[in-house]
C-alpha cells in the first residue's frame, strides 16, 4: 500500500512537470516578414530576435525563399540574420574520394554577429521586413 502511494505521488508529480514544461507561459506575438539581400530573397537562412532590455531572451526562425514566421515577446529587439551559400567551383577534397562543396557566409557581420538591426514587436500581428544590402542597413 505504501509503495502504491509513492508510485501515485511520483506519477502525478511527473505529469505536472511534463504539462508545465509544455506551456511556456510567455505572451508571445506573431511575427513574419520578408528578408532580401541586394534585392534578392534569401533562399535559406536564419533570423533571430533578441530582447534589448532587461529580458534578453531570443526567438528565432528559419528563412525559406525570403520569408520567415515566428513568435516573439513584445518590445524592442536586436535582429540577427545569417545565411550561407556554396562558392561556385570550390570544393573540399580533404577526404579521399569526397568532393564537398565549400560554403560561405555572405551576409555581412553588421546584420548578425555585429548587428545594427533592430525592430519593435508590438501586441498583435507584426510584419517586419528586412532589405539587406552590401551597403547600409535598412530596417523596418
Amino acid at each position: 500500500m505504501r509503495t502504491n502511494r509513492f508510485t501515485t505521488f511520483f506519477t502525478l508529480l511527473a505529469t505536472a512537470v511534463i504539462v508545465g514544461c509544455g506551456s511556456s507561459g510567455l505572451d508571445t506575438q506573431p511575427v513574419s516578414g520578408k528578408v532580401t539581400f541586394d534585392g534578392q530573397p534569401i533562399a535559406e537562412g536564419r533570423i533571430l530576435f533578441r530582447g534589448t532590455g532587461s529580458d534578453p531572451r531570443a526567438f528565432s526562425a528559419e528563412i525559406k525563399n525570403g520569408q520567415y514566421q515566428m513568435e516573439a515577446l513584445a518590445g524592442k529587439m536586436r535582429v540577427e540574420i545569417t545565411a550561407s551559400r556554396p562558392v561556385p567551383g570550390k570544393f573540399d577534397e580533404s577526404n579521399p574520394g569526397e568532393k564537398v562543396p565549400v560554403g560561405e557566409m555572405y551576409i555581412p557581420a553588421r546584420y548578425n554577429s555585429q548587428s545594427e538591426l533592430t525592430a519593435e514587436v508590438t501586441a498583435g500581428k507584426n510584419e517586419l521586413n528586412f532589405d539587406l544590402t552590401g551597403g547600409e542597413a535598412k530596417a523596418p
